[in-house]
């Protein structure tokens, strides 16, 4: 480990390194190209390290390096928040790179023999570590894909004057150099930490995890330190002494990776025994599932702040108490909204990527563990159709739009009025609500299809999960067909010709769930006969609303149950007959 030292801590200082490095139309160059050789290395000789030398490694250069240079950005992209959580405006934002070549990569050779042909270079051969350093640092400067296999192509190219596609913000560590940063976390456990089975789960992973939460949720307001203080109209209030809460972009590349943690663990699967895959998947999703209750619990301690600070400034009483425990942020409630929306996608984004390891969690996670997730969805589920109903919060939420855009806040009513055109749904209350209740409904029903198909049909854990799948299949069908009933005339039809993908620009709940509709209807349609029997009295007629919505998605479905699933109960069609592509 003394060897490794210094070369690890002095590619860390260039990680978070606050010099300007813009080269060729590449920003943050020495940041982004020290972060990528430090990565490089660890992947490549990482099974070198105990367990204690991993923790050395993680707590004293890697995630101090990583947490310094996400604080010292004071860039624009801090300021960027999105009109919807399912519609991100950091589209900019990088990807995680491809894992390191072997040593005897063909690729990489070629890389070397002509980085040895450059009168600067050393009369020596490079060594394992150092070539890797230079291959970084050469894709960097050329716009590569952090492929280092592909380095000496680009390096051959230099004659020819390569073009790079230019970044919006250079000198924004956020967006050049984080997502590599966190990413780096996700290659690590599923290259080494998962290797080293329970001491990489009670050691290494609590130290990824904190990272992760510090990232997607921000700091825990438990251990949050508040200080009495006097506004400007005398009234004393408690001020959050925080002074750091991640932006949306470092929210969106937190959630990312758990998302990615989650998949690299059960992708693993297939070469971890069956309990060592229980273990790790088991750990995984119940730290997500704990991340999610808690960004919850965060969501409503600000909403009861925000009506409590908004009845308060127009001189009516909300029974909130303003005391210690408390903790209000800001004197001003639309100054809490920022975060509150942040958080808003913090939970959306963390349901989602649960909905993506359904199959494996049902499967293979011990029996708590589908519980377990399942109440932190139902319980950001329900918060989520409170808030949206929630006439104060909306009203908040128009004022700081208006404000925004410097209307008069006497406009506020008149607008809440016609707003069902459409054309003030752009970060208003239930658009960002509805879009949270949507994609924990559809996490909740994705896991528990999967439950209710996967498990034996005699178990307690089927029938409960029938039941529950069932409750929410009806409950959702049931507010889809009032509120297509209802709203639907209003809507552009051009919304329903992609309602899938467009239907989340628009604050109705029948265009925000038309992603779940289709999941349900897939879930039934891929039921066995014998259990859609057992429950045709209660779909049937939820069916036959749907055949008249405006979704030819949702209509080319109930086509196919009708003619899959229906048909044989009554003698009108081939029992083994599947879906296809047209009714």
């Amino acid at each position: 480990m003394a060897i490794w030292r210094p070369l690890l801590d002095g590619l860390a200082a260039g990680v978070c390194s606050s010099a300007s490095s813009i080269s060729g139309g590449v920003g943050c160059l020495v940041q982004r190209g020290s972060l990528m050789a430090l990565r490089a290395i660890l992947l490549r000789h990482g099974k070198l390290f105990s367990v204690s030398q991993w923790s050395a490694i993680l707590n004293f250069v890697i995630l101090p390096a990583i947490q310094i240079g996400a604080e010292n950005d004071s860039s624009p992209v801090l300021k960027i928040l999105s009109d919807s959580p399912s519609v991100s405006s950091l589209d900019f934002l990088g990807e995680p790179l491809p894992l390191p070549p072997s040593c005897d990569d063909e690729g990489l050779k070629k890389f070397a023999a002509m980085a040895q042909s450059e009168e600067s270079s050393p009369s020596r051969n490079l060594g394992n570590a150092e070539l890797l350093v230079e291959a970084s640092f050469a894709d960097l400067r050329h716009g590569g894909d952090g492929d280092l296999s592909k380095a000496y192509s680009l390096k051959k190219k230099d004659a020819e004057k390569r073009v790079v596609d230019l970044q919006p913000f250079p000198d924004s560590w956020i967006a050049t150099t984080a997502p590599v940063a966190l990413g780096m976390m996700s290659d690590l456990i599923s290259e080494h930490f998962l290797d080293l089975g329970e001491q990489g789960r009670e050691k290494l992973w609590p130290l990824v995890m904190g990272q992760l939460l510090r990232w997607s949720i921000g700091a825990s307001q438990d251990n949050v330190e508040v200080e009495k203080v006097t506004d400007d109209h005398g009234n004393e209030i408690f001020v959050d002494m925080e002074e750091w809460q991640p932006c949306e972009a470092l929210v969106r590349i937190g959630c990312k990776e758990w998302g990615r943690c989650l998949q690299r663990v059960a992708s693993a699967i297939s070469r971890l025994s069956k309990e060592e895959s229980r273990d790790w998947l088991s750990v995984v999703t119940s730290h997500v599932s704990d991340a999610l209750t808690t960004n919850v619990t965060l969501q409503r301690r600000l909403i009861k702040n925000v009506v409590h600070a908004k009845l308060e400034a127009i001189g009516l009483k909300s029974g909130a108490n303003n005391s210690r425990n408390t903790k209000i942020i800001d004197n001003t409630y639309l100054g809490l909204l920022p975060r509150l929306k942040i958080q808003c996608i913090a939970s959306h984004c963390l349901q989602q990527h649960i909905s993506t390891v359904a199959d494996e969690l049902s499967v293979i996670a011990p029996e708590p563990q589908p519980s377990r997730v399942l109440d932190a969805l139902e319980e950001s589920r329900i918060l989520a159709c409170n808030a949206r109903e929630n006439n104060d919060l909306a009203h908040a939420f128009q004022e700081a739009c208006f404000e925004q855009w410097g209307v008069s806040v006497d406009q506020v009513d008149a607008a809440l009025l016609r707003s069902n055109s459409g054309a003030l749904h752009r970060g208003t209350c239930p658009i960002f609500f509805l879009t949270q209740e949507a994609s924990a409904a559809k996490a909740e029903i994705l896991l528990l299809s999967c439950l209710y198909r996967q498990l034996p049909h005699d178990t307690g854990s089927v029938s409960f999960a029938e039941s529950l799948l069932m409750e929410r299949i009806k409950d959702v069908l049931t507010t889809f067909l009032a509120s297509e009933e209802k709203e639907g005339p209003s809507i552009d039809p051009n919304i329903w010709r992609n309602a899938n993908e467009s239907g989340c620009q628009v604050a109705f709940f029948c265009t925000s769930f038309v992603g779940v509709v289709i999941n349900i209807l897939e879930t039934i349609l891929s039921l066995d006969g014998d259990r859609f029997d057992r429950h045709k009295g209660t779909l049937f007629p939820l069916l036959c609303s749907l055949v008249r919505t405006q979704s030819d998605e949702i209509r080319h479905l109930v086509c196919e149950i009708f003619r899959c699933q229906v048909g044989p109960l009554i003698n009108a069609a081939d029992p083994g007959s599947r879906p296809t592509e047209s009714c």
